[in-house]
């Protein structure tokens, strides 16, 4: 695991990579303008509050436990696949469909699944598709039954 240290030198460099800058990204996570030099530059505050510190992992697309160097609780975090969500989600796309007497293949209909779980859960492409077509296929499946 990464010292503080270690951790302020990559959020910098994960700002400069991204093309931000540290007053952008300060008032992304909702603190005043200064908040990101200060504490990349003088290490205050000595580690990032868990709020800014889950805002920041968004922002910068990684994993929150990158951003500090206390081990996380490890519940399934927003990785993991929230069955009730993804149950809402398609269930909210077939209300819609149907209040419009539209049709969507059951291809397109994952397509839009995966991209709404990519932006929720912030996973690559890949994980995002398997996991959804696993979901689908247990959908589905509890459909026929019911």
């Amino acid at each position: 695991m990464e010292n503080t240290e270690e951790i302020r030198k990559k959020i910098a460099r994960l700002i400069s990579e991204r093309g931000l800058n540290y007053a952008q990204v300060s008032l992304a996570i909702g603190k005043n303008i200064a908040y990101i030099q200060q504490f990349i530059k003088n290490g205050s505050p000595r580690r990032l509050g868990e709020v800014e510190r889950h805002k920041l992992a968004q922002i910068l697309r990684v994993d929150e436990q990158e951003l500090t160097d206390l081990p996380l609780k490890s519940s399934g975090g927003a990785n993991a696949v929230n069955a009730e969500v993804l149950s809402l989600v398609i269930e909210n796309i077939e209300n819609w469909l149907d209040n419009r007497n539209a049709t969507m293949s059951p291809h397109d209909k994952a397509e839009l699944i995966r991209l709404i779980y990519m932006k929720i859960y912030n996973e690559p492409m890949d994980t995002a598709l398997s996991k959804v077509r696993d979901f689908i296929d247990i959908y589905d499946e509890f459909k026929k039954v019911n």
